[in-house]
């Protein structure tokens, strides 16, 4: 993407400062999807925003087909009907154009490992390549930097740094408040003594 930055590496991010690398960017990513099991429920939508200096970039947010109907349960969340995904591209499709703005850059998410555990096995039941950038869950960083936060959800832990969600359960909205929630955090991060992404990777695992 060409408002991110072309010296951006895996092997310089990770030691990159988190200043530089807020500036250089990085990927809010989320999916709406049939079901809450990463084993078999399937995307109906997906956002990857590029966020540059702090500020949302133009990215690829889409409905996706997911070629099953769409549960009464799933839609009750996020509001997504089999009529609303019946000209949307397929995951296969998705995914390439998912890549085309990911890049090499890191991945920050909500509850992350959901999103990820369900893009590797659509890529692999498609043939496509894993990809191996830095990924990092907002949800883990907030329990790791205020333990005294029983509840970690997206909107407690937004309404906790000060902010609501708009779009609530659309993609978009989503990522875009895994955004927010992960500069916002930047501050207890380094109180903690973060310097890099390598060291948020460790706080978030902590």
């Amino acid at each position: 993407m060409a408002w991110l930055s072309p010296l951006w590496s895996r092997r310089r991010g990770h030691t990159m400062p988190l200043d530089a690398l807020v500036r250089r960017g990085f990927i809010a990513i989320d999916l709406e999807t049939t079901g809450l099991d990463s084993r078999v429920d399937v995307p109906v939508a997906a956002a990857v925003i590029p966020i540059v200096a702090g500020q949302p970039r133009p990215g690829y947010v889409t409905l996706v087909n997911p070629a099953r109907t769409i549960p009464p349960t799933a839609v009750a969340v996020h509001g997504i009907t089999d009529v609303m995904v019946q000209d949307a591209p397929r995951i296969d499709e998705a995914l390439r154009h998912i890549d085309l703005v990911c890049e090499a850059y890191p991945i920050v998410g909500h509850g992350v490992a959901f999103d990820m555990a369900i893009l590797g096995r659509e890529r692999r039941r498609h043939g496509q390549p894993l990809p191996t950038n830095a990924v990092l869950c907002t949800m883990q960083l907030a329990a790791a930097l205020h333990p005294d936060w029983v509840d970690v959800g997206l909107d407690t832990v937004a309404a906790r740094l000060g902010f609501s969600v708009a779009g609530r359960h659309t993609a978009e909205g989503d990522a875009l408040a895994a955004a927010h929630i992960f500069l916002a955090l930047l501050p207890a991060a380094r109180q903690r003594g973060a310097r890099t992404l390598a060291d948020l990777q460790w706080l978030q695992a902590t």
